[in-house]
């Protein structure tokens, strides 16, 4: 903004500082200014400053060009996938993880997102995230899809370390439902399957039937043939996450992640969704970030993370005995439970937390 800071006071000045210049001089001094020639002065003044204006403008447009270069050329010289995405091992997935002392900083960030992180889960376990905000908790699943691969110790699925595991094949064989999923501008029936070439309609019902999206499917006007605008305008926020769980369920992956899959929803839909999960997660290893715990309680484990380290990893019981930051958040969020509880444990939380 120097550029016009610098040339407005100019152009102030040709529009109206010369008006009153030449009247204060013409009526105070004997010269033989008159009001033609203020006025001309005022038609010339104008005339310098307003290649100096658009010299300003110019400037600021190139200053924005320059902007959008940089974050353009951000992500073009960033390292692409094609070697990831075309080389490695295509190993049959059972769907156990293993995080061994991971460390992950984003870039231009001075602490890192995850500090010598360190969990192991079976394959088939039901694993919820939790934690205050900025914890890791969304950094672990961009982890375990591949998206960032520049951190240090190591990720295994099935025991294989993930940089040496084709990323096609690992992203074909989990699944990724986020808070806010984008359906796309076509049927019910190819928003369930996009993107998974050689599906059949047979399988796009049995998905919808799974994530409990068959009910809903049903009673649109031409059911799975219902044409959805892009961004789904005409369906509600539960029927749009059944029908994303639905897109994810459809290639019966066996590691599926949800993201604060729920934090969107209203109580009923929220309770619908929640119910289909403990259904779908039968037989899969399945993620759930989360900041309302009550969704978690039917979870095998659930772990608690911290500034990007891992506290505590056990069951709701357990957590609610031994880690005062799970309880706290508990008690924070079911104060008619244990109102005494709750209580006491403020009074034993650090300061910032009591908003001392």
């Amino acid at each position: 903004n120097w550029p016009a800071t610098l040339t407005m006071p100019l152009q102030r000045y040709c529009s109206y500082g010369a008006v009153t210049l030449g009247a204060y001089i013409a009526l105070h001094s004997n010269s033989a200014l008159d009001a033609g020639s203020v006025a001309g002065f005022m038609l010339l003044g104008g005339r310098v400053a307003g290649p100096l204006v658009s010299l300003a403008s110019v400037m600021e447009d190139v200053q924005k060009a320059q902007a959008s270069i940089e974050h353009v050329a951000w992500v073009l010289n960033r390292p692409n996938e094609k070697q990831a995405l075309t080389h490695g091992l295509r190993p049959r997935f059972e769907g156990a993880i293993e995080f061994d002392e991971v460390t992950f900083k984003y870039e231009g960030a001075k602490t890192p997102a995850l500090d010598k992180m360190s969990f192991k889960i079976p394959a088939g376990t039901m694993l919820g995230l939790v934690g205050r905000s900025g914890s890791g908790k969304s950094t672990v699943t961009r982890l375990l899809q591949g998206i960032n691969r520049d951190y240090s110790g190591a990720i295994k699925i099935d025991g294989t370390d993930m940089r040496e595991i084709n990323l096609r094949h690992l992203r074909k064989s989990f699944g990724m439902v986020l808070q806010d999923n984008f359906l796309f501008r076509g049927s019910v029936r190819d928003n369930i399957i996009s993107g998974r070439p050689g599906l059949s309609f047979e399988d796009a019902v049995s998905a919808a039937r799974l994530a409990g999206a068959e009910e809903f499917i049903e009673r649109l006007p031409n059911g799975y043939d219902t044409f959805i605008q892009e961004g789904s305008p005409n369906l509600s926020g539960g029927q749009k996450q059944r029908l994303a769980i639905a897109r994810a369920l459809v290639s019966n992956p066996k590691v599926l992640i949800l993201d604060e899959a729920t934090s969107a929803l209203d109580p009923e839909s929220e309770a619908l969704v929640n119910a289909n999960i403990q259904r779908i997660g039968k037989g899969r290893t399945m993620v759930i970030v989360s900041h309302r715990l009550s969704s978690l309680l039917d979870c095998d484990l659930i772990m608690v993370l911290d500034r990007g380290r891992t506290i505590d990893i056990g069951t709701h019981h357990e957590l609610v005995e031994r880690c005062a930051i799970y309880r706290h958040l508990w008690f924070q969020q079911n104060r008619h439970l244990d109102p005494e509880g709750f209580e006491n444990d403020a009074k034993n939380s650090p300061a910032l937390t009591q908003g001392r």
